[in-house]
């Protein structure tokens, strides 16, 4: 928020300057940027979990640490940050994977450009598994 000061100049004119800008630097941990990707994933239509990107654990391990990679690089030209994300995750069985792999990557860049400002440069989803989900 800038502050507008008002001064009068001798000649009675009024003058309007603006307050110097807040020095300092903003900071967001590559963390914030993982929690955003991994709760616009699971709340994702048709997500069912996240699944291991190593082939030798069991694909219904839902610990999303394993399937989720964040890559965070500078732009040294501008300065602007660039996020690429690579997920693996299991699908509801029945539903269109597609509609969700596209509906996934919206969601993702979405939340992480809206809440960060980075650009996000690819959003990069691996199909691991399907599983049915008992509808009680």
């Amino acid at each position: 928020m800038q502050t507008l000061t008002q001064a009068t100049a001798p000649d009675g004119a009024q003058q309007t300057d603006k307050a110097p800008p807040v020095g300092g630097l903003i900071v967001i941990s590559p963390r914030v940027v993982f929690t955003l990707a991994r709760n616009a994933a699971l709340s994702t239509y048709g997500v069912v979990g996240i699944a291991s990107r190593f082939t030798g654990f069991d694909c219904t391990h839902t610990d999303p640490r394993r399937g989720l990679e964040i890559q965070i690089t500078d732009d040294p030209l501008t300065g602007q940050k660039h996020v690429s994300v690579t997920i693996h995750i299991i699908a509801e069985y029945g539903v269109r994977i597609q509609a969700v792999t596209s509906s996934l990557q919206h969601q993702v860049r979405y939340s992480i450009e809206r809440s960060t400002g980075y650009a996000v440069d690819a959003v990069n989803v691996h199909v691991t598994g399907l599983r049915m989900t008992n509808e009680d």
